[in-house]
Order: C-alpha cells, then sequence, then structure tokens
C-alpha cells in the first residue's frame, strides 16, 4: 500500500512548480500551451500558480530602493532549527523566478492593460499618451505604464507608435527589446518575433540595432537583421485590410488569408500548393480571392458542411 501524502507537502512542491513554470514563462524558455495543460490538469495547480503571482504583484506594489531600507538585522542562527530540504527548494526556485523578473509571465501577472482581437477583428488602443498599438487578427497584449513604458507581445501582430520623447520596453517570445520613438511592425512566428522599423529604431541588450527601413528577427534576445531588402508596405499591408503576393505558393497565401478567416481555406489537390500567385487581396472577404483563383487557374471552391472550404481542380 503506498503511503498517504501529506496535503501540505503536495502543496508545498506544487508551490515550487508553478515557481518553475512561472521563471520559465518569465524567460522565454517555456512553451505557453504546455503551461497551460499544466494548469488545466489540476485545479490544484491553478490555484498553485495564483498563489505564486500574486506574490509577485505584492512584490511590485511594495518595491522599493534598497538605499531606502535599513540594513538587515543577521538573523539569530542558534535560534533556529535545522531547514528542512524544502525549505531550501523553495529559496532556489524564487531565486530563480527573481532572476527572471522583467521578462513576460511574471511581468503579466502585475499589467495593468491587457487587449485582444479575435479571428477578423482589428482594433487601436492608446496604451499611454502617446504610445498606441494597432492589433491585427487574433492577437494579445500587456502593458504597463512605466519609464520606459512595458508592452508584452503574446500573440499574433501589431503595429506600435511611439511619439516623440516616448520609449518602449518591448517583450516576446523572442526576447527583451528598446524601440526609441517611431513606427513599427512586431509579428510573433514561433519562438521568434519579426521586427519591422517602419520609422524609429530598435536595440537589443547587445546593443545590436536595426534602424528605420529595416526587418529583423529577434531569437533569444538577440536581433539578426535580415540581408535582403524589406518590403515594408507589403508588412504592413494588413494595416489597410489587405494581403499582398508577388509570386508566393498557394499554400504561403492560404496560411496568410486564413489568419483572418474563421472558416479555413483548405487545399484538396496536393498539386494547387504549387501555383504562384501575385495581386492585392482583401483580407476582410475571402470571396475576391477565390475569384481570382477560378478566374486565373480554374481552380473551384466548395463549401463544407462545417462551413471550411475546400480547393479543387475545375
Amino acid at each position: 500500500m503506498a503511503d498517504p501524502i501529506d496535503p501540505e507537502q503536495r502543496h508545498a512542491d506544487l508551490i515550487d512548480e508553478a515557481a518553475e513554470w512561472l521563471a520559465a514563462l518569465d524567460s522565454g524558455s517555456a512553451s505557453v500551451s504546455a503551461f497551460e495543460a499544466w494548469r488545466a490538469a489540476d485545479p490544484r495547480h491553478a490555484v498553485a500558480f495564483a498563489e505564486v503571482a500574486g506574490s509577485w504583484r505584492d512584490l511590485d506594489a511594495l518595491r522599493v530602493s534598497q538605499s531606502d531600507l535599513p540594513p538587515s538585522p543577521l538573523p539569530a542562527v542558534a535560534e533556529e532549527g535545522p531547514r528542512p530540504r524544502r525549505y531550501f527548494l523553495k529559496a532556489t526556485a524564487g531565486a530563480v523566478a527573481v532572476a527572471a523578473m522583467g521578462g513576460g509571465f511574471a511581468y503579466r501577472a502585475t499589467a495593468r492593460g491587457k487587449a485582444e482581437t479575435a479571428v477578423g477583428e482589428r482594433k487601436t488602443v492608446a496604451v499611454t499618451n502617446g504610445i498606441a498599438v494597432d492589433l491585427n487578427t487574433d492577437s494579445c497584449i500587456y502593458w504597463r505604464d512605466t519609464t520606459p513604458a512595458e508592452l508584452w507581445l503574446e500573440r499574433g501582430e501589431v503595429a506600435i507608435r511611439l511619439d516623440a520623447g516616448r520609449a518602449l520596453d518591448l517583450r516576446t517570445p523572442g526576447g527583451q527589446f528598446r524601440l526609441a520613438p517611431g513606427t513599427y511592425n512586431a509579428r510573433l512566428r514561433g519562438a521568434a518575433c519579426e521586427l519591422a522599423v517602419v520609422a524609429g529604431s530598435i536595440a537589443d541588450a547587445r546593443g545590436v540595432k536595426a534602424a528605420a527601413g529595416e526587418v529583423a528577427l529577434a531569437t533569444q534576445g538577440m536581433l539578426e537583421r535580415r540581408a535582403e531588402d524589406a518590403d515594408l508596405a507589403r508588412i504592413t499591408a494588413w494595416q489597410n485590410d489587405t494581403l499582398v503576393l508577388n509570386g508566393e505558393s498557394l499554400d504561403y497565401a492560404l496560411a496568410e488569408i486564413n489568419r483572418y478567416q474563421p472558416n479555413k481555406i483548405m487545399i484538396g489537390d496536393p498539386a494547387l500548393a504549387r501555383l504562384r500567385l501575385g495581386g492585392t487581396f482583401t483580407t476582410r472577404d475571402p470571396a475576391e480571392f477565390l475569384r481570382a483563383l477560378r478566374s486565373s487557374f480554374g481552380v473551384r471552391a466548395t463549401i463544407g458542411t462545417d462551413g471550411g472550404i475546400v480547393l479543387t481542380r475545375g
């Protein structure tokens, strides 16, 4: 017969797990979907994480300069009994989380604002005076009005406008970056973030910068500028509800246009994936795109019972 599990011991174990998740998410080294699966697997997981996140909210509210505090007295070690291994596990997990502060999840736990869009929706948010953000389809941001302001891009794509005198710390799964006054486009691509500089400049922790007219891929806190010419008009076309194609394959085009469609368009004939397309299409309604496929390539679009659209040879 297995030994009974001490409820207090189990809760302490879960607090450790929650602190480790907090630190990993905060540093960008963990999968958000894996975390959500862990949290949803047991109500006690959600409770433990809420406790850890609550601790960070309290710390944020009580944060003061060390110079304003009197020296802490040394603990009377002789009066304390031996500390169990659990104490050191908690201390370690807490230290890891503290080291990760200033990144993602712990920051979001204390964020003062949030905005998100559904599939096919767009929204403009005034984060604070002099900072505006346009959210593309299926996107989510958190922010905090500090100096400089802080914004976390959790999902999707945004356009950011910073007035003169305003700077922004942008936090993404690809790292944290400082944005000078200007105009930018940021799109998550897996664990990386594509950053386009329309005006202004972006810098990483090493001091590497992307200047106006450049596009960089941000991974692990580092900017890697693209060698090819940046087509900023095409990158920012979504702000005018359009998708610009210039010789891309049909499967690429569908991946882009499906970002805006609740009912997805699928390829029923694999040979169609190799078709090359060009033109400008609205992202609001796929009818125009489907008519172009029909007239130019004889591709037939059939609506399924679930509302999805299947493309086949005409």
